[in-house]
């Protein structure tokens, strides 16, 4: 992967152990279809078998399709979401724990969850901030493909 878009300060990602998940905020993309609006992010997401997360404990997560998480560096990954038949969104993301990230690739794959509120400025987020999204009805998360660059 080369020539990675600069990362947008709207997103907002942190990494939690015990369990290994990346906890993803990404800024809403309004789309209107007639007199409905909706964010066209999440429903990519939802496409691509994010499911509702009803209960931070037991998240009971599902393979994810059309997208990775492939590791570039020894603190860096990318995010790619498959938009259609020729497209796709790449999402970097930086300064990510070695560990972590060393563990989700042998693995072969990591826990994603896409959050409203959950990642604190600081990059990090804990239970408590988890539990308002998942209890606000806002958390989606699938299990993403990931491997080496």
């Amino acid at each position: 992967m080369t020539d990675l878009p600069a990362p947008d300060r709207r997103i907002r990602w942190a990494t939690h152990t015990g369990p290994d998940f990346l906890v993803l905020q990404l800024p809403p993309v309004p789309v209107v279809e007639g007199d409905r609006a909706r964010d066209a992010m999440k429903t990519l997401l939802e496409r691509r078998g994010f499911r509702p997360v009803v209960e931070t404990d037991d998240l009971e997560l599902e393979p994810a399709n059309g997208c990775a998480l492939t590791r570039t560096g020894e603190e860096e990954a990318e995010l790619l979401l498959r938009i259609g038949a020729d497209g796709a969104s790449r999402i970097p993301l930086t300064d990510l724990d070695r560990a972590w990230l060393a563990r989700v690739v042998e693995q072969g794959q990591a826990a994603v969850l896409l959050v409203e509120a959950a990642v604190r400025p600081d990059g990090t987020t804990s239970r408590e901030d988890l539990r308002r999204d998942v209890d606000a009805g806002v958390v989606l998360a699938a299990l993403v493909p990931t491997a080496q660059a």
